[in-house]
């Protein structure tokens, strides 16, 4: 683990601790429970929320065991658009951007690549759960049906976010919550909160039992599929069933029975990958609280897969209530349906 995200890590152990023992009966009501946090998070200043931007670094750890450090933007406008701007591929000076999120039911989906990493090869994208494969053919029908399968993917990343931050469900993505009983170690103890949405969401959030804050959310989902793009050779999975690596037909483009040939070897290069992934635990820990115009927010997230930390968000400057150029949520034109 890197220093920068093992500094961080320090100070959701009782969490960590607490998520891995038993529960030991039931806790509190949970709408006292969810009130609480939401009192130690702000109360009415946090009810009186409009807007928030945040701008920071990221961190993300690399297969190689390096990392590399990014800057993001969030902006959230209540209580339904939602956008976060950071960077999926850097070289040198010149750096890809990915915008994502959400206004209302319209899809903000969109990569901001200079036009000299358009094309060639060296690109890495890593796949959410649920994404379809690179490359694939698709119908009209099937691109509608993957913009609202991203659309619910970009609201259930706002809820994990959210959960963290407001202790609260919004229109944008209802969310229900129930006891799941008190989890206790040696420790501390956290209360746990059965968290439920749309498209089968489930969620295990933990709440401190003398802060009131929120300290971590924990689901299970599919690995994530990291995916290479190089130049020259063969398609080829690899990464413990967790990569794989597709190959163009050369610089000058090929025939078309180089193209097809190269087309069908990633699909079945994809297909091996997808098959070979598992089911693992997802973690997202929330830490260094900090309070801006009487709102405590934290300052650090943490991510974990299946027991690796893989990055974290340093929010570096944060604004309440601010006004939020309305270009920020404008939907992603080829999502619109």
């Amino acid at each position: 683990m890197n220093n920068v995200l093992k500094r961080a890590f320090h100070a959701a152990i009782v969490v960590l601790c607490a998520a891995e023992a038993l529960a030991i009966g039931q806790g509190q009501d949970i709408a006292t429970v969810l009130a609480e946090a939401r009192k130690a998070l702000g109360g009415e200043r946090l009810a009186s929320l409009k807007t928030l931007t945040v701008t920071g670094r990221s961190e993300r750890s690399r297969p190689d065991g390096t990392t590399s450090e990014n800057g993001f933007e969030i902006f959230l406008e209540l209580p339904d658009k939602f956008m976060k701007r950071d960077v999926v591929l850097a070289m040198g000076p010149t750096s890809i951007y990915r915008m994502s999120g959400f206004n209302g039911d319209g899809l903000i989906n969109e990569v901001d690549a200079p036009p000299a990493l358009s094309t060639g090869g060296g690109m890495i994208r890593m796949m959410a759960p649920g994404s379809a494969p690179p490359g694939a053919p698709v119908t009209p029908d099937e691109v509608a049906a993957a913009n609202r399968r991203m659309l619910l993917t970009n609201k259930q990343e706002f809820a994990r976010l959210a959960l963290g931050m407001f202790a609260s469900s919004f229109a944008a993505y209802p969310v229900d919550f129930a006891d799941g009983g008190l989890a206790e170690s040696a420790d501390g103890k956290a209360h746990v909160v059965n968290v439920t949405g749309e498209g089968g969401f489930t969620a295990r959030l933990f709440i401190d039992t003398t802060t009131h804050l929120p300290l971590m959310l924990s689901w299970m989902d599919k690995e994530p599929l990291q995916v290479t793009v190089g130049g020259l050779g063969r398609a080829t999975a690899g990464g413990g069933g967790a990569h794989v690596v597709l190959h163009g037909p050369g610089g000058g483009g090929g025939t078309p029975a180089d193209l097809e040939k190269v087309r069908k070897e990633m699909e079945a290069a994809l297909k091996d990958a997808e098959a070979k992934r598992r089911v693992v635990e997802y973690r997202l820990f929330y830490a260094d609280y900090q309070t801006f115009n009487g709102i405590k927010l934290p300052t650090r997230v943490q991510h974990m897969i299946d027991g690796t930390p893989t990055d974290e968000l340093a929010f570096e400057k944060v604004q309440v209530n601010a006004k939020i150029d309305p270009k920020k949520f404008q939907p992603t034109k080829s999502a619109k349906e």
